[in-house]
């Protein structure tokens, strides 16, 4: 099915939300137009990618 099979997500991830929250998702996955868990990982993953480029640019000072 896949080219490479290292690319299969297969790992889950649970969270908690309060209602807030969970409508801030809903809203913005919404806009995008995207399914909340794909913008819930994208967003995360951006996240972790500046969180790298600060590291890094820490590192360097």
């Amino acid at each position: 099915m896949y080219a490479d099979p290292t690319h299969i997500r297969d790992n889950e991830v649970k969270i908690r939300l309060n209602d807030d929250e969970l409508a801030v998702v809903e809203a913005l996955a919404r806009f995008n137009q995207q399914q909340r868990a794909v913008f819930v990982r994208k967003v995360l993953l951006a996240g972790v990618q500046s969180m790298q480029k600060g590291s890094r640019e820490l590192q360097a000072a």
